[in-house]
């Protein structure tokens, strides 16, 4: 029979249509999807099925029919054709990319926020159609469709016009009766007594039942026969939506049974009202939106982790640069990753909040075959994040990074602040008044416990390495200090401690004294600093570093020479250019030992500096210093040309190595007397020491 309905409708639109499928139908009509060839858009063809069309007039369906075809609304899907095929009347209307609400009820329960979505479409379709004096008689899902998140209601008026069209009811039976003035399950009371006053509240009534089957998972009676449906609803009061689903917003619950009531009057008086309301519950009066955690969508946490990890990134490389370039503290860079890295957990829970909440949201609870609603227990955590979920979103995701990082920033320019006003313990000693720009100090011979004796002066000198490219102060040269030992009747070997330091100090007006113990501790040492004043002895600094093993020792001495410039006022970008200590000198503690050893030597005027010089360039033959100073004694003590300028052209081969001071002087000794004598460039790279120690 399909078939041949098929061929004779084709035949009747001839060219300008192909028909392509039919689609689920039902005992109303038949539904075909054809294409128009002129506009190159696709068509839905229904035929009233031949036991409807029996007893209809269908120059009266289709004359009907104008009235339904007058309709034009967003949420309405329009007739624009009409006509018969053998007798049989059908309709034309635009086919609609989407799927049924009956479809989409078959694969799975509907969300709260999607029923009120659908309900708020409909609502409109109604209220513009009952403004233009059209019923629809017939709203249920089967006649709603979805399309791109938007509800549109289809057969308007149809059943109307088939029940004004018909000129015998002859045989029919209760289902093609019921099929022609509406369906069983959402029919109103009014409607399924047959009232000839019947108006738009019957629509009303219906949307209500549509509503309650689309919260509660089932029609309004379900599980009965169509009589007995009728019956029930002229004479039976539908269970209440909260006992069959109780998270549905109180509002939305006596909507629903408002329009399920028996008597017309007192239903919503349009559907206009029921729009307005619907648009009220959804905006949070009674009602939960979606609260702001899922403003973002469901791939905002993708998106998220992406841009959260971009952010790492560039702030990362902005502080490395910012304490290059700028001069910020060192500790910006490892304290703007923990700042960073304490966002990656914040990141992590606003996504698990969002995923319990929209999982909760988006999901309708089961039912049991009694249409009992089925609880869905969360876990405790679960529970947390949802209770969390109004108090969670991106937005305060990162609103909270970029404050966390405005406070950490506004840390940042305290500490500069300060540190250049010598306020606080983050004051510098220049800006404070307690030293003056070139001051002198004076490096006692560390202290040890615990530890070879001899490390002491090896730490002391570690750190007078670190210190020598400073700009904010001048170091007392071990020359000047056997000097100051010789005028105090002191052998030039004595050990010069803090009590022996102050004493040289006060005679040569010396500002401060740096002094220092190393302690041994089992796997590595302690290396403690101290810079007094020698007048008072009053403390004006101390640090404090540790060090496993030789190497870690060499990098203590480092870390606390640059604490020292640091806390002394030079430039913090100065300080962070500076090579580290163990490249600007050696990475080998029994080198840097020996060379302590002929540095006093030499202050002494002793030749074993050759010597010792020679031992420690064999031990590390990138020690530019070391070099340097074996050049400079082999010249002192009547060493051959070529063994000094071998010495000077392997200091000015590892002077990149140096801080800029030491290296303009290597390559001034360079041009000045070593193999490389050029005039102007020995006066440039003098001037330019001067220059750094102005």
């Amino acid at each position: 029979m399909t078939q041949q309905i098929r061929e004779q409708l084709q035949q009747t639109l001839g060219s300008a249509y192909t028909l392509e499928r039919e689609l689920g139908g039902g005992g109303m009509s038949r539904v075909f999807v054809a294409e128009e060839h002129r506009l190159k858009r696709k068509v839905v063809v229904k035929v009233l099925s031949p036991e409807l069309a029996q007893g209809i007039s269908v120059e009266r369906f289709e004359r009907e029919i104008q009235t339904a075809a007058a309709l034009q609304q967003a949420n309405i899907v329009p007739v624009f054709s009409a006509g018969e095929t053998n007798g049989l009347p059908f309709y034309m209307m635009p086919f609609v990319e989407g799927e049924s609400l009956r479809a989409r009820l078959a694969r799975g329960p509907l969300s709260i926020t999607e029923v009120i979505s659908v309900l708020r479409d409909v609502s409109k379709a109604l209220a513009y159609a009952h403004r233009q004096g059209v019923m629809h008689r017939d709203i249920k899902p089967d006649n709603v469709l979805l399309s791109e998140g938007t509800a549109v209601v289809t057969d308007f008026g149809i059943a109307k016009a088939i029940s004004a069209a018909r000129t015998e009811s002859g045989g029919a039976t209760l289902t093609q009766i019921g099929t022609s003035i509406g369906t069983p399950a959402y029919m109103a009371p009014e409607q399924a007594a047959g009232d000839p006053l019947v108006d738009h509240r019957a629509d009303i009534y219906s949307l209500g039942a549509m509503a309650y089957e689309l919260l509660c998972g089932q029609p309004v009676f379900a599980g009965r026969t169509p009589q007995r449906m009728l019956a029930a609803h002229m004479s039976e009061q539908p269970t209440p939506v909260t006992q069959m689903r109780a998270d549905v917003p109180a509002p939305l619950a006596d909507l629903v049974m408002s329009c399920l009531a028996k008597d017309a009057e007192q239903r919503p008086s349009s559907a206009s009202d029921i729009a307005r309301i619907l648009e009220t519950i959804t905006s949070g009066s009674g009602m939960q939106s979606l609260p702001p955690v899922l403003l973002g969508g469901p791939g905002m946490f993708k998106k998220a982790l992406v841009l959260y990890a971009i952010a790492f990134v560039i702030v990362a490389v902005v502080a490395k640069a910012a304490i290059v370039v700028v001069g910020l503290p060192a500790w910006v860079f490892p304290g703007t990753l923990v700042v960073m890295a304490l966002g990656l957990p914040v990141v992590l829970v606003t996504g698990y909040v969002q995923y319990v909440t929209r999982r909760a949201m988006l999901t309708t609870p089961t039912y049991t075959p009694g249409g009992t609603p089925s609880t869905t227990a969360h876990g405790r955590i679960a529970t947390m994040a949802l209770k969390a979920a109004p108090h969670v979103s991106w937005y305060r995701t990162a609103r909270g990074g970029v404050y966390a990082m405005g406070v950490f920033t506004f840390l940042i320019v305290a500490f500069m602040t300060t540190r250049a006003l010598g306020i606080g313990p983050a004051g510098s000693l220049l800006a404070s008044g307690a030293l003056n720009q070139r001051d002198a100090l004076l490096l006692t011979d560390f202290r040890t416990t615990n530890a070879d004796s001899t490390l002491g002066r090896v730490v002391s000198d570690a750190v007078r390495a670190g210190l020598s490219g400073s700009s904010a102060f001048t170091l007392v040269s071990p020359g000047a200090i056997v000097s100051a030992l010789q005028r105090m009747k002191l052998a030039p070997t004595t050990r010069v401690d803090s009590s022996v330091a102050r004493q040289i100090a006060l005679r040569d007006g010396i500002k401060a004294v740096v002094d220092g113990e190393i302690t041994g501790v089992p796997g590595g040492y302690i290396v403690a600093v101290r810079l007094v004043r020698a007048d008072s002895g009053v403390e004006l600094a101390s640090f404090r570093e540790s060090g496993d093993g030789p190497r870690g020792l060499i990098d203590a001495a480092d870390k606390l020479a640059r604490a020292i410039r640091s806390k002394a006022g030079e430039s913090l970008r100065d300080v962070n250019a500076t090579p580290p200590l163990f490249q600007a000198t050696t990475s080998s503690l029994e080198a840097l030992r020996i060379f302590s050893e002929a540095v006093r030597a030499n202050a002494l005027g002793d030749s074993r500096s050759i010597a010792l010089n020679r031992q420690v360039v064999a031990i590390d033959s990138t020690f530019a210093s070391a070099w340097s100073a074996l050049g400079a004694t082999l010249s002192n003590y009547g060493g051959t040309r070529s063994a000094i300028d071998s010495a000077i052209t392997q200091a000015y081969r590892w002077r990149e190595k140096l801080p800029d001071l030491e290296r303009d002087m290597i390559v001034a000794r360079y041009y000045s007397m070593g193999p490389g004598r050029d005039r102007a460039r020995a006066v440039a790279a003098y001037e330019s020491v001067l220059q750094r120690r102005e």
